[in-house]
């Protein structure tokens, strides 16, 4: 059997986020309340720092039960003291509990938003924005103080929650516990050295340190530039690097890159060689049925807006479908017919000469202001290619690609006209016939809804009149064949 295949790109932005069943770490109870806390001491600390072992703070524990001078806030209570470590601000960094005068690690197996808006309440430091698992520097060493605290969200300070042992037993460095919180400056991911936000050099940042970040495949790449809020990743740094050489490892689905694998045993640099950019497009369509149709969303910096109907030209439109690996411009269209759209409506717009790969590449122009009812809208073509699935590819199965995965046309009004059309731009002489749905098999994939109605002269697919199925529209396995009369052997 053999597959015919058309590769479409995507615009449609992923995420996600973490919350708490019944409770959100924003309610009015997250605020900081002073008597909830007792004595807060925070400013500039003026205790000598003790000495530094293999990264933590602590090394031994201050005799005097002083905190150290690389925290400024210190929450003061019974049963204990909390503090943070490593931190970027007053407000971020790894857990630390006192007791008796000994600063230790608070270790936890499971630690969710709930634990961390606790903190960051107690603390003085507004709600909890997450809970990222602590990754140690070479050599490292976890000093447990406190084991297995667990919180319902609402808890004032951390004493009032279930605080299991005071222990100082083994703690395995996963289990180590690091909050963020909103008042906090703790910048988790970012592209550096590139021309925009969504452009440059991939850095995660932990709160002991930057790492630079080696070896990414498309996967990563693609949670990357979705956790930033930038559109797909049209470009990732290496694609020949073995997976035990990688830093992370991502499915590409994860709402953000702490849900990846990391291999802490390559934290330590970056060769050189799989040092590379990453690029996020700076466009988007969104609303649409597919991700190659939607209201035009184009990125300033992290901030997503709309561009006026009026001010797209056929040429800027082509740029669009082809970064966003859509093809051609099928038709612009007014963007209501995708939905309201949301945010800022551009006041420049771009003006490019068709040639080039991205809209970055463009020159920028003032343009009109108009609102969200005269948004613009695009639907874009797809690029056609042939992906051999038995002796030839030039007959078989007529399938689409977004991003990577495959899922059949329907078969719903495909016709000879359609096929004739696809063997000509696929170099694989005419049609033959249409083979009735379902007889190069099912697909893998739920079925695409585009629908193509070609004359039979057009010389691409992406030049005939299409129109979009509703959802219910076309029968499970009733996918597009297509039979042409060469016979190219893949």
């Amino acid at each position: 059997m053999s597959v015919l295949q058309a590769r479409r790109g995507a615009g449609r932005r992923i995420g996600g986020d973490v919350g708490v069943v019944g409770w959100s770490p924003c309610d009015p109870c997250c605020h900081f309340s002073r008597i909830a806390l007792g004595l807060l001491i925070c400013g500039a600390n003026p205790w000598k720092q003790p000495q530094v072992d293999s990264g933590w703070f602590l090394s031994p524990p201050d005799p005097r039960g002083i905190l150290p001078s690389n925290q400024s806030c210190l929450s003061q209570g019974s049963p204990g003291d909390l503090g943070l470590a490593h931190r970027q601000s007053a407000c971020d960094g790894v857990v630390q509990v006192r007791r008796d005068g000994e600063w230790g690690h608070l270790c936890n197996q499971e630690w969710t938003l709930a634990e961390a808006s606790v903190v960051c309440r107690q603390l003085g430091c507004g709600c909890a924005v997450g809970a990222p698992k602590y990754v140690p520097l070479p050599g490292e060493v976890a000093r447990p103080w406190l084991h297995n605290v667990s919180c319902r969200g609402h808890e004032s300070s951390l004493w009032e929650c279930s605080l299991g042992a005071w222990s100082q037993s083994a703690c395995p460095h996963e289990w180590v516990v690091v909050v963020l919180c909103a008042n906090g400056t703790f910048q988790e991911i970012r592209l550096v050295k590139g021309h925009s936000p969504c452009a440059g050099l991939p850095e995660i940042r932990n709160v002991n340190g930057v790492d630079r970040l080696c070896g990414l495949h498309t996967e990563e790449a693609t949670v990357f530039c979705q956790e930033l809020g930038c559109g797909p990743a049209l470009q990732a740094p290496c694609q020949g690097v073995d997976i035990v050489r990688k830093y992370m490892v991502c499915r590409g689905t994860e709402p953000t890159i702490r849900n990846c694998r990391l291999n802490n045993n390559l934290r330590s640099g970056c060769d050189l060689q799989l040092d590379a950019e990453v690029v996020c497009s700076e466009a988007r369509l969104v609303g649409g049925e597919h991700p190659c149709a939607g209201h035009l969303e184009v990125g300033r910096g992290l901030t997503w807006g709309t561009v006026c109907l009026t001010d797209l030209d056929l040429p800027t439109a082509h740029v669009v479908c082809r970064e966003l690996q859509c093809g051609l411009v099928i038709s612009v269209v007014h963007g209501t017919l995708f939905g309201q759209g949301s945010g800022p409506v551009w006041t420049e717009a771009s003006h490019c000469l068709g040639n080039e790969s991205l809209l970055f590449h463009c020159q920028s122009e003032p343009r009109h202001q108009c609102t969200h009812d005269q948004d613009l809208g695009l639907r874009c073509s797809g690029e056609f290619q042939p992906v051999n699935g038995g002796s030839s590819s030039c007959g078989g199965r007529v399938e689409l690609q977004v991003q990577g995965s495959w899922a059949p046309l329907c078969a719903w009004h495909w016709d000879l006209a359609d096929t004739t059309v696809l063997c000509h731009q696929l170099n694989c002489g005419n049609a033959v016939a249409t083979p009735p749905g379902g007889h190069f098999g099912e697909g893998g994939a739920p079925l695409w809804p585009d629908v193509f109605h070609c004359v039979g002269t057009e010389l691409y697919l992406w030049n005939c009149p299409v129109s979009t199925l509703g959802a219910q529209a076309c029968a499970p396995g009733n996918s597009a064949s297509a039979l042409c009369s060469e016979c190219r052997r893949s």
